[in-house]
């Protein structure tokens, strides 16, 4: 539906659900989304502190971050199903008491094992984040407005991360990581008080039986769609960049390339986090008013690729580096309208899935592929932090992701791909009223 259009229908698709209690539902749930990218991007600004503490190399660090992503990424379909199944708030209410749990038990490990264990509950709590507030998005505000909320739900995730990577930075620095990771966690008791108070599921069916159980058969056809595959492995692969080295890499990079402090570092990096911010609300308000997902998409994995090339091998000095990470930011956040263009494609009865799958995708590509990966290469190499020639592999994902949108445009116009059809038999939850 095109901006300005189903005006007159909003009332009447959404009785009760005035601005002001749908934006504190969404809002509170959003703030989930900001925290677990303070937890994801956390250990860029706790490097040496942990290499020293639990006796890590480089490879083994890069595995301890990225044990974070195995059950962020392997959990993001199934909470797709525990929302449909339970509802939002259920789901967010336990993922906030897992992250607040593993918060304090990470500050307090002593050995590698207990702290990737930590972060392996970390991202158990953590997975169902985006996937909770898009669905919550999705049942509190008009169809019309999901560019911009798909939108808005990665902005809190970057400013999460651009402001836990400066906030971390500093009080690593002046108090360790140790207590760091305990002001993480007293944050997070207080996020899971919000969502208890103000969260509330919101039934769009005409006979209120939203929640179900999704049918394996339509979720396996959901899966294997290349309609829905295409775009989600394409932003997966534009995001490739932003998760390997604006998330995690970045710092070390510029810290031992460049000659920066841990938070002068800190601080050039997040302008990654603060580029995304106008380059999310800015192609979502485009992809809103002309209904051109795909075309920015590629113009994000172009400008990616672009930028990162500048950054490792032409750019040099602080001001500029800082410039050039925020124009990074920019267009690599583009890849959020690859939600946009999954759920144009989905079922609304399999929209938890389907963002289930796509956040996967965004995420996995980059925290379970591309930063270990780019650790071992460091490792193998004998390099203590990774150069410009290892970080090179980070030119290469969007471009391939620009493959993707060509081969699925041309699909598209061959007529070989499409919106997924309703399986025939009755529907479960009943019918919905945003169909």
């Amino acid at each position: 539906m095109a901006a300005g259009e189903g005006n007159a229908s909003d009332s009447a698709l959404w009785p009760g659900a005035s601005p002001w209690r749908s934006s504190v539902v969404f809002g509170a749930a959003a703030l989930f989304v900001f925290f677990q990218m303070v937890l994801q991007t956390s250990p860029s600004v706790m490097r040496e502190g942990l290499v020293v503490d639990l006796s890590l190399n480089e490879a083994g660090f890069g595995g301890l971050s990225s044990s974070f992503y195995y059950p962020y990424i392997l959990l993001q379909i199934p909470a797709g199903i525990l929302v449909s199944r339970f509802g939002a708030r259920s789901v967010l209410i336990a993922g906030a008491l897992l992250c607040t749990g593993a918060s304090f038990l990470f500050a307090m490990s002593q050995t590698a094992n207990a702290a990737e264990l930590t972060r392996i509950l970390m991202g158990l709590g953590a997975a169902p984040a985006v996937v909770c507030t898009m669905t919550l998005a999705a049942q509190w505000f008009p169809p019309r407005l999901f560019p911009i909320l798909a939108a808005l739900t990665e902005v809190f995730g970057m400013t999460g991360a651009a402001l836990g990577q400066e906030t971390l930075g500093l009080i690593v620095e002046h108090a360790g990581w140790r207590t760091a990771m305990m002001t993480s966690g007293a944050f997070s008791a207080v996020l899971l008080g919000l969502i208890v108070i103000f969260v509330r599921n919101r039934k769009t069916s005409e006979d209120g039986a939203e929640e179900h159980w999704p049918r394996p058969a339509e979720m396996a056809r959901l899966l294997i769609s290349p309609s829905i595959l295409a775009p989600a492995m394409a932003g997966g692969l534009v995001a490739a960049a932003g998760v390997s080295f604006g998330w995690l890499w970045g710092v070390s990079y510029l810290q031992a390339y460049h000659g920066m402090s841990l938070s002068a570092a800190s601080l050039s990096a997040s302008f990654y986090f603060w580029g995304c911010l106008p380059g999310m609300l800015g192609s979502a308000w485009l992809c809103s008013r002309y209904r051109i997902p795909a075309p920015l998409l590629a113009l994000g994995a172009v400008g990616t690729a672009a930028l990162m090339g500048l950054i490792l091998f032409v750019l040099s000095g602080h001001i500029v580096l800082s410039a050039a990470m925020f124009v990074l930011g920019f267009f690599n956040s583009f890849y959020a309208l690859s939600f946009t263009m999954v759920k144009e494609k989905a079922p609304s009865r399999l929209s938890g899935v389907a963002m289930g799958l796509t956040n996967m995708l965004i995420v996995g590509i980059g925290g379970l592929i591309f930063q270990p990966l780019i650790g071992v290469l460091a490792h193998i190499r004998g390099q203590d932090v990774p150069d410009a020639s290892t970080l090179s592999v980070t030119i290469a994902a969007p471009l391939v992701a620009l493959a993707i949108l060509a081969v699925a445009g041309t699909g598209k116009a061959l007529g070989k791909t499409g919106k997924l059809s309703p399986p025939s038999g009755p529907r479960l939850g009943g019918s919905r009223a945003t169909d």
